[in-house]
C-alpha cells in the first residue's frame, strides 16, 4: 500500500458511537455531531455498546457512566482489554463531577472526561482533537507498516547478497588444504561486509590477501566484490605474483574502473590491505601493505611489518608499493588483519577508547603457543568483553597462520 492510499483512507468520515440511556441526550448530541459531518451510531446501555464495538469499527466513543446493567467504567475497561481497541479513544460524558469519579474514569482508560451539562463548542473541540490524535496515530501505524514491509524486503535482499558474498570468499575448508593450522575471525558490522580475504596457490607459491574496503554494509560489500574480481584477474589470469606488483595492478584497475582520474567530483573510495606470498620450497615470504600492517611471531619475538600509508585507489601521492622479503621458520606465526578489531570502541570506563594495536599484540604474545582455533576464541572473547554493550564500530577480519 502506498502513502497516498493511506491518506485517502484516513480522510473518510469518522464514525462515533454515543452510549447513553437517555434518548433525549442521544438525539441532541447526535444532531450536533451529524451536523459536523460525523457518522453517528447509538447504544442505550453498556451491553449494547460492547456488542456494537465488537461488530463494528469506530473512531471514537462518547460514554455515559450511570447506565442500567454494566456502567460506563466497566464498558471502558472491557473495551481496552481488546488488542484491536487499545487505541480507540473513549470520552466520558457524564453528570458525575466529583474528583474520585474523574480519576476512576481516566484509570479505566478514557482519554477525556466531560461533565454534563456540556458546552457545545467545547465538546465539539474535544471530539475533533481526539479524532485528529487517533487519525494521526492510525496514519503513523500505516506508515510504519509500509516501512516495515520495505525494510523486510530490503533485509531479505541483503541476506541473499550475503550468500553471494560468502560464496565468492574462499572457504575455510579450502584454506585448510593449503595451510592446515590457521583461523579466520570474520565479523561483518552489518549483514554484508567491506572486509574480505582471498587466497590461492600457484605451483609452490601461496598468495593470501586481507582487504578492507571503504565503508561497510552494502557499499562496502560492492567494493569487496570489485576487489575480489580484480584480484582474480590480476593473480589468476595475468599471473602477477609479487605482492607490491599485485597492489600496483589493483590500484591501476580500481582507478580505471571507478573513473578516479580526469573527472571532477571523482569517487575517492578505495581499498586498504596487505598481500602475502609464501614460497613453500624456499620458506621465503614477500609482503606488501596498504595502510594495514602484518605481525610475525618468530622464535617467541613479535615483529610488526609496517605498511605504506597510501590506499589502493586514488591518492594525491604517486608512490610505488614496496616489497618486503623475509624468511620463515617452522612454527612461525603470521597475523593479517583489517583495522576493525583495533578500532573497536569500548573499555571499562566511558567506552570511548579504541582497542589499539598495543593491546592486540599483548594478546597474541600471551597466547602464541596455543592452537590457532583457541587463539581465535580468545581474540573473540577479548573483543566482546571490550565492546560490552557498545555497537560494533566496523567490519572485523583477523587471519592467523602457523607455518
Amino acid at each position: 500500500m502506498g502513502i497516498d492510499n493511506i491518506i485517502l483512507e484516513q480522510d473518510e468520515n469518522s464514525r462515533i458511537l454515543i452510549v447513553d440511556d437517555n434518548v433525549k441526550n442521544l438525539q441532541v448530541l447526535g444532531g450536533f455531531l451529524h451536523n459536523e459531518g460525523y457518522s453517528v451510531e447509538f447504544a442505550l446501555d453498556g451491553n449494547s455498546a460492547l456488542d456494537w464495538i465488537s461488530r463494528n469499527s469506530f473512531d471514537l466513543v462518547l460514554l455515559d457512566i450511570m447506565m442500567p446493567g454494566i456502567d460506563g467504567y466497566e464498558v471502558c475497561r472491557a473495551v481496552k482489554k481488546e488488542e484491536k481497541n487499545k487505541d480507540l479513544p473513549l470520552i466520558f460524558l457524564t453528570a458525575k463531577i466529583d474528583h474520585e469519579s474523574v480519576i476512576e474514569g481516566f484509570e479505566a482508560g478514557a482519554v477525556d472526561y466531560i461533565t454534563k451539562p456540556f458546552i457545545k463548542d467545547e465538546l465539539l473541540a474535544r471530539v475533533r482533537t481526539h479524532l485528529e490524535i487517533k487519525k494521526s496515530r492510525d496514519r503513523l501505524a500505516e506508515y510504519l507498516g509500509v516501512i516495515e514491509e520495505k525494510s523486510r524486503n530490503i533485509t531479505a535482499s541483503i541476506e541473499y547478497a550475503k550468500n553471494i558474498q560468502e560464496a565468492m570468499l574462499k572457504t575455510s575448508l579450502e584454506f585448510k588444504e593449503l595451510i592446515p593450522e590457521h583461523f579466520i575471525l570474520y565479523l561483518p558490522k552489518d549483514i554484508v561486509s567491506g572486509d574480505f580475504y582471498w587466497f590461492t596457490c600457484i605451483d609452490n607459491l601461496i598468495v593470501i590477501a586481507v582487504m578492507d574496503c571503504t565503508g561497510h554494509g552494502v557499499p562496502g560489500a560492492l567494493m569487496s566484490t570489485l576487489g575480489i574480481t580484480l584480484l582474480n584477474e590480476t593473480v589468476l589470469r595475468e599471473k602477477i605474483l609479487r605482492p607490491d606488483l599485485i597492489l600496483e595492478n589493483l590500484r591501476a584497475k580500481l582507478i580505471k574502473t571507478l573513473s578516479q582520474k580526469g573527472y571532477p567530483g571523482i569517487i575517492k573510495d578505495g581499498i586498504e590491505g596487505s598481500v602475502f606470498c609464501f614460497d613453500t620450497f624456499m620458506n621465503h615470504f614477500h609482503y606488501s601493505g596498504s595502510c594495514n600492517s602484518m605481525i610475525i611471531i618468530h622464535e617467541g619475538e613479535l615483529q610488526e611489518i609496517k605498511p605504506q600509508r597510501i590506499p589502493i585507489g586514488y591518492s594525491d601521492k604517486e608512490v610505488d608499493f614496496e616489497n618486503v622479503s623475509l624468511s620463515l621458520s617452522k612454527n612461525d606465526l603470521v597475523y593479517m588483519f583489517s583495522d576493525g578489531y583495533l578500532d573497536q570502541f569500548g573499555g571499562p570506563e566511558a567506552k570511548t577508547k579504541r582497542f589499539m594495536i598495543k593491546r592486540f599484540k599483548e594478546i597474541l604474545m600471551a597466547n602464541q603457543t596455543l592452537p590457532l582455533e583457541q587463539q581465535r576464541e580468545i581474540l573473540l572473547s577479548e573483543l566482546l568483553a571490550w565492546k560490552g554493550d557498545s555497537d560494533q564500530t566496523d567490519d572485523i577480519l583477523v587471519l592467523g597462520i602457523r607455518f
